[in-house]
């Protein structure tokens, strides 16, 4: 069985007045009220994990506790100027920051660009990606940025982080709570080394939200097991990520 990493001290809170700073520590939270997102806009969001997700087939038999689907923008830069792509490359990862999967050239379900859901993703990756430019973290860069959004359901018992501590070897990425229900477990991590935690946190309303610079820290969440009596369990999330071209 494998060890979990130890976790550092849990954030009181994810309120913005006490967040850190991004350019500094690498990592900042956010909460609903920073995105703007009205409660349509949030009911769509949340509706799409009960429609369009379907079953990670690149997990191995057995470990398929993990449902998703999928969207991709390319990102101008200059002006952060978001338009789908309806027909990406497939997702790739190095096996340096994902033994699992690193090096498969994996294609999961396509959330159609004329979908309600893809002006949500929109404005919050948008939200991310002044966040991102206000710490410099853009500047000096490649013009131009692919923006990946993953729709993720984790079903429990089930792990969020099966690779443990790590990167995702992009640019930057965030983490965007939706919705959890009839579970315990799912505390992240914010690490400065694979055994060091800086911070933990439990991303636990609607939208709490984990932003970081993905070339400075690392990160985990634990995983999840269901509440005695539950009907369902699970833990949805949109994690974004911004690379390169």
């Amino acid at each position: 069985m494998r060890k979990e990493p130890s976790l550092g001290p849990q954030s009181a809170s994810t309120s913005p007045g006490t967040r850190p700073e991004l350019r500094e520590r690498g990592y900042l939270l956010l909460r609903m009220p920073d995105f703007g997102l009205t409660t349509d806009e949030y009911a769509v969001l949340a509706d799409i994990y009960d429609r369009e997700l379907e079953l990670d087939r690149w997990l191995p038999a057995g470990q398929r506790r993990r449902s998703r689907a999928y969207q991709c923008f390319d990102v101008e830069v200059d002006g952060l100027i978001f338009t789908p792509n309806d027909n990406p490359r497939p997702y790739v990862q190095s096996m340096s920051v994902n033994p699992l999967q690193g090096g498969l050239e994996r294609e999961f379900r396509l959330v159609p660009s004329g979908h309600p859901v893809t002006a949500v993703a929109e404005k919050i990756a948008r939200t991310v990606a002044e966040s991102l430019a206000a710490a410099d973290l853009l500047a000096g860069g490649p013009p131009r940025l692919v923006a990946d959004a993953h729709y993720i359901r984790i079903t429990a018992p089930g792990e969020p982080a099966p690779e443990g501590v790590h990167r995702d070897g992009l640019l930057a990425g965030s983490a965007h709570l939706v919705r959890r229900e009839g579970i315990t477990g799912g505390v992240s991590g914010a690490y400065d080394t694979p055994t060091r935690c800086v911070e933990s946190f439990e991303l636990t309303d609607p939208l709490d939200s984990f932003v970081f610079d993905d070339r400075k820290v690392m990160h985990y969440t634990t995983p999840i097991e269901p509440v005695a009596g539950a009907e369902r369990a699970f833990r949805d999330v949109l994690l974004i990520g911004f690379r390169s071209t």
